[in-house]
């Protein structure tokens, strides 16, 4: 990694006219910076540091000459732009940032994100797009992502590539850094040419909430790193060829110690490394992690197969893509680990987890509690939709609105823009119910349903939604509570439910199941049948099915953890006819059409995996997934699930939010 940076100032000037008083392209706009470099008598490198092992390191030696330059008075602007290294308190990170080149603040300043690079060369952000740009460049060539081959020599049609520019946020919504990343354009590939297998699994989120689960109980260890580039790992199977990226001549005019010998504008490049935007680069990645995770004696989970666990040492490790959250009470084991990783990828050690996949993650070590959040996210959402000004609500829904969401009539349909702005307000509220919030689920479970065309009842419901959120955005998962010996069970309890001809146009019914870990909620569903039920019993009963299937993976998940389970698991409905029908197979005449498939629950009912048991309608926790509650009964319903405002950690300590929101509106 080597670096030289264009004087950026000097660039501002040129990028704004050209000879004929037109804009200057790219091109024009780095070959002016590096002949004006060339003018200057004296020239000072600035040398960035980067990050290996969480330690930082020059990336080359000095040389005498080197060391001993002074930086002239025509450039001394250009040498307060130079990377630094800062720290960063709130991980425990070091990471590149510039020093005089200070970040813009969002709240003053609107960032658009360029589409191409002359739109980023000739931007107020420039300075900060160019060294993105040259990072980037400067990783692929370290890396060795590609080597250069004439045009003749590729089997394949060379694919494209361009660059994508991206502001990246941290957490909280404020500006971290500015991004260039080169991608090829993977829709050009062909498969059985250059490329074949795609499928790369990422961890479940009902995985994660389930281990966070364990480690708050146990009080384990829960630390986090993040890989920088991923993608360049993993090693090919395939040829894979690209044309020249753009910038990387001007680049190696700018950098000559990098350019390869026998270099040529004509030149191509063959993939070497996978580089983002091919088909099969996840893939790669997850190739390349399980053999490395395996060489330190890690088993890959069947039942999840982005975790990773070693009976030795009893060290778990979750990955998300380039994500990992390792836990264990063994934290001389982890530590080691963390190292060994470092090692062997570019990764950056978070330390203890705060955030994960977008979700706020703060513990409670003393009462081992771990609270999981996104009011970040949901902040940022009603800002996106001009409702964060907008009245509270107390529940997502009315009690009585099923009955005015009809569709629309035939022949009306919703605009281009309708449809929109619809899907983007359902999807929005779709990532917080998988992630934190089980209480969105039945609303979206509803509002999903019209996503082709929305009616204005529709488009209501889901204002509405937003509204519950403004009333609730800092409320989140409550996990564990519970102090467990390392060898004792571990009790999961579930509940399964239906209403019956809910849905007033197609005359289905909607079931909904949760799981809960010593009581706290690790996963859920709210879901339309597929086909109408004949009969209360047959609903609920195709609902306890449903539930049996999330049971056995979960027992199957922690067998191969080695995390004892009571048994059997308790499963509680509110139909005595279902519950018949799970342990016998009575009601013949009313139950023969039901499919085969949903039987599978009897089987784990005989098996001693499952014992269904009878609780009442108001006893029901799962109640809240299948039809809309009142104000009194949805606080209950909140209650059970574990599910209310989340504190934050500052600087180790437990805050809880001061805001009060608007309680006078029903």
């Amino acid at each position: 990694m080597h670096g030289r940076f264009t004087d950026l100032h000097l660039l501002g000037a040129l990028s704004q006219k050209g000879t004929s008083d037109r804009p200057l392209c790219k091109c024009e706009i780095l070959r002016k910076v590096r002949e004006t470099e060339l003018l200057t008598e004296t020239e000072h490198d600035v040398e960035p540091e980067i990050r290996k092992n969480g330690a930082p390191i020059s990336s080359r030696p000095q040389s005498v000459t080197e060391q001993t330059k002074t930086p002239s008075p025509q450039r001394s602007e250009v040498n307060n732009l130079q990377h630094a290294e800062v720290h960063n308190p709130q991980h425990g990170q070091t990471t590149t940032s510039m020093t005089s080149a200070k970040l813009p603040d969002l709240r003053k300043e609107v960032i658009t994100e360029p589409k191409t690079m002359t739109e980023a060369l000739q931007g107020p952000q420039r300075e900060h797009w160019l060294r993105a740009i040259h990072s980037e460049l400067r990783s692929l060539l370290t890396k060795g992502t590609w080597r250069m081959l004439d045009r003749n020599q590729a089997h394949n049609r060379p694919l494209t590539v361009k660059w994508v520019f991206k502001v990246k946020k941290n957490e909280d919504g404020n500006l971290d850094k500015f991004k260039a990343r080169l991608v090829v354009r993977g829709f050009e590939q062909q498969f059985g040419f250059d490329y074949n297998q795609t499928f790369a699994s990422v961890a479940k989120s009902a995985t994660w909430r389930i281990l966070l689960t364990v480690a708050a109980c146990l009080d384990w260890e829960i630390e986090q790193m993040d890989v920088s580039t991923a993608f360049l790992e993993g090693d090919l199977d395939e040829e894979v060829f690209i044309e020249m990226p753009e910038g990387l001549v001007e680049y190696f005019d700018q950098h000559p110690e990098d350019r390869p010998p026998g270099f040529s504008t004509e030149k191509i490049c063959k993939l070497t490394k996978s580089l983002y935007g091919l088909k099969q680069a996840p893939r790669q990645w997850q190739k390349k992690l399980k053999k490395t995770l395996e060489s330190l004696d890690f088993r890959q989970a069947t039942s999840d197969t982005a975790v990773y666990h070693n009976p030795t040492t009893g060290v778990i490790i979750i990955t998300y893509v380039d994500d990992f959250l390792i836990m264990g009470s063994n934290k001389e084991a982890i530590q080691g680990y963390k190292a060994r990783l470092g090692e062997i990828f570019t990764m950056t050690d978070l330390g203890p987890v705060s955030h994960f996949l977008g979700v706020r993650i703060t513990r409670d070590r003393n009462s081992r509690l771990i609270y999981l959040s996104q009011d970040a996210y949901f902040t940022r959402i009603l800002k996106k939709f001009g409702l964060e000004d907008c009245r509270p609500v107390k529940t997502p829904m009315e009690r009585n609105s099923l009955s005015t969401l009809q569709p629309r009539d035939n022949g009306d349909s919703a605009s281009p823009e309708e449809r929109e702005d619809y899907s983007s307000k359902t999807g929005s509220l779709m990532y917080g119910m998988t992630q934190t919030r089980p209480d969105l689920a039945f609303l979206l479970s509803v509002l999903s349903r019209y996503m082709s065309n929305p009616s204005p009842a529709h488009s209501r419901l889901i204002k509405r939604g937003l509204r519950y959120i403004q009333q609730t955005r800092d409320h989140g998962l409550v996990l564990g509570g519970v102090k467990k010996d390392p060898e004792s069970a571990w009790s999961i309890t579930a509940w399964a439910d239906s209403d019956w001809k809910g849905d007033t146009v197609t005359g289905r019914s909607t079931f909904g199941w949760l799981v809960q870990l010593e009581g706290s909620t690790v996963s859920w569903r709210a879901k339309r049948h597929e086909t109408v039920a004949l009969s209360t019993t047959e609903a609920e009963y195709t609902a306890l099915s449903q539930c049996a299937r999330e049971l056995a993976w979960t027992r199957n998940l922690f067998s191969e953890l080695l995390l004892p389970l009571h048994m059997p698991i308790p499963l509680n409905g509110d139909n005595q006819g279902s519950l018949k029908l799970c342990r016998n197979p009575e009601l013949h005449q009313r139950t023969k059409h039901i499919p085969l498939t949903e039987h599978h629950i009897r089987e784990e009912v005989e098996a001693g995996n499952i014992d269904v048991q009878y609780v009442s309608t108001y006893e029901q926790v799962a109640d809240g997934l299948t039809k809309p509650l009142n104000t009194v009964s949805h606080g209950h319903f909140l209650e059970a699930i574990r599910v209310s405002a989340c504190p934050i950690e500052e600087a180790g300590r437990i805050i809880w939010s001061t805001e009060v929101h608007d309680d006078s509106v029903p």
